[in-house]
């Protein structure tokens, strides 16, 4: 197969790899080298043909695009993560000032709610933490420490979760 001609000589197109490569592209996607214009680059006239056929020639044999087909079928086998909120990879942390502030504040809004369950968002409030970190703080009480209980579904509406102290603690 006779190769493609390809304007410049070879210290030009050795300059545009250059160049793209510093742009953060393949000099291939560029059209700055000589290897993808050897490339099958058409197809015979089929109407029928789907466009990713139709364009699947322009992309074979290139590294860029068989390490994105590898990458895709790895994260298709992967299972999706669970929506919402998510605390993997935060280990065992330990019972520290913050919670012990998170769990007084749990108590006193338990208490001012005539011992029920009540909203993060309260809890939040009454410790002058934000709305995230409270919500992280009570999870480690409830999962980690085992001080707290979380509550779902007991509004209708659902309102979110309530947390409660577990009792004799």
């Amino acid at each position: 197969m006779v190769r493609k001609k390809v304007e410049g000589n070879e210290e030009q197109r050795r300059s545009a790899a250059r160049a793209a490569e510093r742009a953060g592209e393949r000099p291939s996607e560029r059209g700055a080298t000589t290897g993808g214009s050897k490339q099958r680059t058409h197809l015979p006239h089929r109407s029928s043909l789907t466009h990713e056929e139709k364009t699947e020639p322009l992309d074979r044999g290139k590294q860029r695009r068989e390490a994105r087909d590898q990458a895709e079928a790895r994260a298709a086998e992967r299972p999706a993560p669970p929506a919402g909120r998510t605390f993997t990879g935060r280990g065992r942390p330990d019972y520290g000032s913050d919670h012990a502030r998170v769990f007084q504040a749990l108590g006193d809004a338990e208490r001012r709610h005539g011992g029920e369950a009540v909203h993060a968002t309260e809890v939040a409030r009454t410790a002058g933490f934000p709305d995230e970190r409270t919500r992280v703080l009570l999870h480690d009480l409830v999962s980690v420490h085992g001080l707290a209980t979380e509550l779902q579904g007991t509004d209708r509406p659902d309102l979110g979760p309530r947390y409660e102290t577990k009792p004799g603690r």
